[in-house]
């Protein structure tokens, strides 16, 4: 619930839950709008330009739009709670 609530209080819309199967890895792409997640299973990896960071169950994440980018997992997959704007 706390996610939620700064989910409205940085003005992004209703969360969804997404699940991503186990070794995901594309290719660098951009969205036209912002993200956050927070991670609430397995463990989710945001490829960057400047690097990966890994981020596991509890942990946010926020990423910009036109942030290019790659979603990654491990051999457990993830299941995450995003929400765009």
């Amino acid at each position: 619930e706390q996610f939620r609530q700064l989910l409205r209080e940085k003005g992004f819309g209703e969360g969804q839950f997404k699940e991503y199967l186990p070794n995901t890895d594309g290719p660098m792409h951009t969205h036209d709008f912002s993200v956050m997640l927070i991670v609430v299973g397995g463990e989710f990896m945001l490829a960057q330009e400047s690097g990966v960071t890994t981020y596991r169950p509890g942990e946010i994440c926020e990423l910009a739009a036109g942030a290019k980018h790659v979603e990654r997992t491990g051999s457990s997959g993830a299941r995450i709670l995003l929400a765009k704007k």
